[in-house]
């Protein structure tokens, strides 16, 4: 069996909303907080689900079966508030 990969399906977030959570991250990295681990806005996505490990051998099917249930639902649109 070949090594896993932690995997999760995620949305990709627009450049608009990603440029909005970097301005909110720089705001709390300036607050100082200790203990906060800050993300780095570029990898910033919405996770729908985590996965777990998943062997190598199996990525191809996990990923073919998302995205054959994905195309089966029309586009949707999310707003934050």
């Amino acid at each position: 069996m070949s090594a896993g990969i932690r995997a999760f399906v995620a949305i990709e977030l627009t450049p608009d909303v990603k440029a909005e959570l970097a301005s909110l991250i720089e705001g709390i990295g300036r607050a100082d907080i200790r203990g906060v681990r800050l993300a780095r806005p570029d990898g910033i996505h919405l996770t729908l689900r985590f996965l777990g490990d998943v062997s190598a051998d199996a990525v191809k099917t996990v990923a073919s079966a998302i995205r054959q249930v994905a195309t089966a639902h029309g586009p949707f649109t999310l707003r934050a508030c």
